[in-house]
């Protein structure tokens, strides 16, 4: 039987984000800014961060099954 996982995250103030949406650029510059791929499942999309990062980041991807996200984050990341 495999493990379900659950997680939230959310400020102080009560906003994942900041004003007008702020912030998620900074989390997705890190994302892209490394030097070291990370291949993802959608075709032609990799991660690039730094070797440290990288070695976390493929360890939780190799044991994730399927993410389960709200229609907004979905919207904001799936370009």
């Amino acid at each position: 039987m495999g493990e379900v996982v659950a997680g939230a995250s959310m400020s102080l103030d009560g906003f994942v984000a900041g004003p007008g949406e702020s912030g998620f650029d900074l989390l997705f510059g890190w994302l892209g800014s490394g030097t070291e791929e990370v291949p993802t499942a959608q075709p032609g999309r990799a991660l690039r961060m730094s070797p440290a990062s990288a070695k976390v980041v493929r360890a939780q991807l190799e044991s994730t099954g399927a993410l389960v996200v709200r229609r907004r984050l979905f919207d904001l990341t799936s370009a």
